[in-house]
C-alpha cells in the first residue's frame, strides 16, 4: 500500500457545545507526489470537519492534519460513545484509499430548572402550587421533592414517588400545601416556606440534600450512563457526571380566616336591614293597613245596621199585630186578646214564657262514631207530656268531619257538616213542639277523626247536642 493513515486508538471525549482536535497522521509510501482528500464517516459527521481540507506529500515522506469536532449543545446528542472514521482518499491512486478509525466520547452535561407557579397563594384551608421542572441537558434525572417552613406550621402532600424527566422534557407536579391550625377568625397569616427540587441521574444513587450536591452515577456503560451500548477499553474509566446542586424555590402561603371581616359586615347590613324593614312595618306599613281595612269594611257594616234595625222594627210591629194592637202589654179597649205565637226571647237562649204548670227542660245528647261509621243519640218524650224546645246547641270538640243530624219525630230539621263549625246555637222565637212519646234523635255521620291540638289523638268521632225548652 502506497498511503498509511493513523488515529489514536485511545477515545476520545467531548463535551456537547465544545471542540475536540484529534490529529491524523499521513505517510506517502509511493514514489510519487500524490495528493489526498479526506471524508468523515459515522454518526459524528455531520459534526466534523477536517483541516486543511486536503494535503499533499512528496514520496516517502509525513504529514498530519487534524479532526475537528463539534458537537452542539444539545438534548438530542445523547452521551455515550460513537465510532467514526476518516476516509483518505489519494488523487494519483484512489485505489489505495484508506480508512483509519476512532472513538469519540460524548460526555454528560447538566441543565436543569424549576420553578414554582404561584409565587403566593391565598385560602382558607390551603392552596395547590405546581413545581415545573425543566431537563434541558442530554441525560434523564430523577427529581425528588421536599418542603419545608420555619414554624413547621404546614402540610406538604408531596408525590409519593420521584418524578423522572426525560432530556428535553418538562414535568409539572402538583403540591398541596394546608396549614396545620384554622384560623376562625382575625387578619391573613402568611407562612414563608421552601421547595426543593433535587435531581440524580436515572440509576445514580440517593441525592443528599445535606451535601447539597448529587452524587455522580454508577457505571452502566462506557460513559456511566444507562443505554449506552459501547464500552470503553479495558483500564479506561467512565465519564464523571457533573454534580447538580438542588434548587430552592420560596413560596408564601396567605393563610385567611374562615370568618372573614367582610362576611361578619353582610351579616349587621342583613341584621340592621331586618330591623329597618320590621320598624317600616309597624311604625307604617301596618297602621296604614289597619286604616285601609277600617274604611275598607265601614260602608258594609253601616248598611248591615242598617238591615240589622229594619228587621227589628218589622219584628215589633209583628209583635204588636199578633197581640191585637195592645199598648204596654194591655188591649186596646174593645178589642178581644187573640193567641198568637210566643214572644221572641230577648237574649239567646232565651225561649217563649213558659206555661204556669210548665216545668224547665235541660237535656244532652251525645252521639259517637268511628271514621266511616254512623252513631245515634235520642231522647224520647214522657208519655203525658209535651216538650216545647227553645233552644239547641250543637258540639264539635275534636273538630271532626262528616254530618250531624237533628230530627223529632222522624222528621229531619237540621243537617250540617261537623267541619263548617265547633259550637253552634239555634234559638227559636216559636218553639218546637214535640209531643208524648215523640223521639228526638241525634244522628252522627262520621268521615274523618279530629285530632285536638293539645290532646291524645281520638279513635272515633264525637258530637254532642243540648237541649233547652220546657216540660209541660
Amino acid at each position: 500500500m502506497t498511503t498509511s493513515a493513523h488515529l489514536d486508538a485511545t477515545p476520545t471525549s467531548v463535551l456537547p457545545g465544545a471542540e475536540v482536535r484529534i490529529p491524523l497522521e499521513l505517510r506517502n509510501n509511493g514514489n510519487v507526489v500524490e495528493a489526498y482528500g479526506f471524508e468523515v464517516l459515522g454518526p459524528a459527521a455531520r459534526w466534523a470537519t477536517v483541516e486543511p481540507a486536503a494535503l499533499s506529500l512528496y514520496p516517502n515522506t509525513s504529514g498530519e492534519v487534524e479532526l475537528v469536532v463539534r458537537p452542539p449543545r444539545d438534548t438530542t446528542v445523547a452521551p455515550g460513545e460513537l465510532t467514526y472514521g476518516v476516509r483518505v482518499l489519494p488523487q494519483e491512486q484512489p485505489e489505495h484509499a484508506t480508512v483509519p478509525e476512532g472513538v469519540l466520547r460524548i460526555l454528560p452535561y447538566a441543565d436543569f430548572t424549576a420553578e414554582l407557579t404561584p409565587r403566593m397563594a391565598t385560602g382558607r384551608t390551603g392552596a395547590t402550587y405546581q413545581v415545573a421542572v425543566d431537563n434541558r441537558g442530554n441525560y434523564p434525572l430523577v427529581v425528588a421533592l421536599s418542603g419545608k417552613d420555619a414554624g413547621e406550621l404546614l402540610k406538604f402532600k408531596l408525590p409519593p414517588g420521584d418524578t423522572v424527566v426525560a432530556p428535553g422534557r418538562a414535568a409539572f407536579v402538583k403540591v398541596p400545601v394546608k396549614p396545620k391550625r384554622r384560623m376562625w377568625r382575625g387578619t391573613p397569616l402568611p407562612h414563608v416556606f421552601q421547595l426543593h427540587a433535587l435531581p440524580a441521574p436515572a440509576g445514580a444513587a440517593p441525592a443528599d440534600p445535606a451535601a447539597g450536591v448529587v452524587p455522580a452515577p454508577r457505571a452502566e456503560g462506557a460513559a456511566g450512563v444507562p443505554g449506552v451500548p459501547a464500552k470503553a477499553p479495558e483500564g479506561a474509566g467512565p465519564e464523571p457526571v457533573p454534580e447538580i446542586a438542588p434548587v430552592a424555590l420560596d413560596g408564601t402561603l396567605l393563610q385567611q380566616p374562615l370568618v372573614s371581616a367582610g362576611l361578619i359586615r353582610a351579616l349587621v347590613a342583613a341584621l340592621a336591614l331586618i330591623g329597618l324593614l320590621a320598624g317600616l312595618w309597624f311604625g307604617l306599613l301596618r297602621p296604614a293597613v289597619r286604616s285601609a281595612a277600617k274604611e275598607a269594611v265601614k260602608e258594609p257594616v253601616k248598611a248591615a245596621e242598617a238591615k240589622a234595625d229594619d228587621a227589628k222594627k218589622a219584628a215589633e210591629d209583628a209583635k204588636k199585630a199578633a197581640s191585637g194592637g195592645s199598648e204596654g202589654g194591655k188591649p186596646k179597649p174593645g178589642a178581644s186578646p187573640t193567641p198568637g205565637p210566643s214572644p221572641s226571647p230577648k237574649k239567646p237562649g232565651e225561649g217563649p214564657a213558659p206555661q204556669p204548670q210548665a216545668a224547665l227542660f235541660s237535656s244532652r245528647l251525645k252521639a259517637e262514631a268511628p271514621a266511616g261509621g254512623t252513631g245515634t243519640a235520642t231522647y224520647t218524650v214522657p208519655a203525658g207530656k209535651v216538650l216545647r224546645l227553645t233552644d239547641l246547641i250543637l258540639e264539635n270538640p275534636q273538630g271532626d268531619s262528616g254530618t250531624v243530624t237533628f230530627a223529632v219525630g222522624g222528621r229531619t230539621l237540621l243537617s250540617p257538616a261537623l267541619e263548617n263549625f265547633r259550637e253552634q246555637d239555634q234559638h227559636w222565637g216559636s218553639a218546637l213542639l214535640a209531643t208524648a212519646k215523640q223521639e228526638i234523635t241525634l244522628t252522627l255521620t262520621c268521615r274523618t277523626v279530629g285530632h285536638p291540638p293539645s290532646s291524645p289523638a281520638p279513635t272515633k268521632c264525637a258530637t254532642a247536642a243540648l237541649l233547652s225548652g220546657t216540660l209541660e
